[in-house]
Parts: C-alpha cells; sequence; structure tokens
C-alpha cells in the first residue's frame, strides 16, 4: 500500500483598501467583463504586482539632506569630474542631494561666472 501525504501551502495574505471613483470602478467592471481578470479584486491585485514588480527594476532615489554650503562643495566636485554637459537633475540624482537644492547651487555657480549654462543646439545634417 503506497501512502501519500498532501501537503498544502497556505499564503498570508493582507487586506488592502482603496477609494476609487465610481468612474474608475466603472472601468475595471468593464475591464473584467472583456476577460481581463475573474473579478475586480484579481484585476486589482494584478495591477498592484505589476506596479510593485515595475518599481522594483527602477532605481529608488533617496535624497540626503544637506546643508547648503555641503551641497555646493558637492557639485562643484562634480562639475570638476564631469567634464562637459552636466544635466541638473542627473547631477542630484548620482549625488542624492535634492534637485532644487542643486539647481539653486548650479544658478549661483552661474551667476558667479563659475559654471557656463549651455543652449541646446540643433545640428542640420545634409546628404
Amino acid at each position: 500500500m503506497i501512502h501519500c501525504t498532501i501537503v498544502t501551502i497556505m499564503m498570508l495574505m493582507r487586506r488592502l483598501s482603496a477609494v476609487i471613483s465610481e468612474q474608475e470602478y466603472e472601468r475595471l467592471k468593464k475591464l473584467v467583463r472583456a476577460g481581463a481578470a475573474k473579478s475586480v479584486a484579481e484585476l486589482v491585485r494584478q495591477a498592484v504586482r505589476k506596479y510593485v514588480d515595475d518599481m522594483g527594476s527602477s532605481k529608488l532615489v533617496v535624497f540626503r539632506d544637506v546643508p547648503s554650503a555641503q551641497a555646493e562643495r558637492e557639485v562643484t566636485e562634480y562639475l570638476q569630474k564631469h567634464f562637459g554637459v552636466v544635466w541638473p537633475d542627473e547631477m542630484a540624482e548620482e549625488l542624492g542631494i535634492d534637485y532644487r537644492l542643486v539647481l539653486k547651487v548650479v544658478q549661483q555657480l552661474t551667476s558667479e561666472g563659475k559654471v557656463e549654462v549651455v543652449e541646446k543646439k540643433t545640428e542640420a545634417i545634409a546628404k
């Protein structure tokens, strides 16, 4: 005689609640009727899963709280190491400093003549 043990895996589930407009809910119901999911709840679970997966694949940026003087030092050092065109948003992301503070420092350095703003130029290529 063969004995078999059946193991059931129970997943711990959490209930989430969200408030959406009637119009959004109607859109969800239309998607369910079209076969996108078995129920509105299942569609929402799929959407949350996809959103979390997408966010996990992108880089989350955490900004440090730094005084203006330190931000100025770090931005200046960054510019000395990175020749050519540098975008303030990229600099803010790499340094981990709030974009508005980086922009303020860049504007200050520009007014002091230490940084130059370069206008975007387009080139026409003739064949």
